[in-house]
């Protein structure tokens, strides 16, 4: 099956997003700032604090399970939705890291 143009390039925003933007602000924020994990089921599966192997395969295999939902209805005109919600949802908690991060302090600062 090959991908309309327009699927691949939300596909492409939402692996962006929620792929990578969200691992990384997740990674950083709970590695080098006074950050925890706030999604529930992260936390429930990997820890407070995820590792970021244990995240990367978490976040690779939500990733996957959503592309499986979209193959299964991509003959549809909503299957378009499936990854441009995935890109929205990547682009709210990626935010809402930042702004995590930056309400924080840094782990190796000293506290005098």
């Amino acid at each position: 099956m090959v991908l309309p143009a327009v699927d691949l390039g939300w596909w492409l925003l939402a692996v962006l997003c929620y792929g990578v933007g969200d691992y990384v602000t997740t990674v950083v924020a709970v590695r080098r700032y006074a950050v925890v994990e706030a999604n529930p089921v992260v936390s429930r599966l990997l820890s407070r604090q995820p590792g970021p192997i244990g995240f990367a395969a978490l976040k690779f295999a939500t990733l996957a399970v959503t592309f499986a939902g979209y193959l299964l209805i991509a003959d549809s005109p909503i299957a378009v939705g499936v990854p441009i919600a995935v890109a929205a949802i990547g682009v709210v908690v990626t935010v809402s890291n930042l702004r995590a991060i930056r309400g924080s302090r840094r782990l190796d600062e000293r506290v005098n």
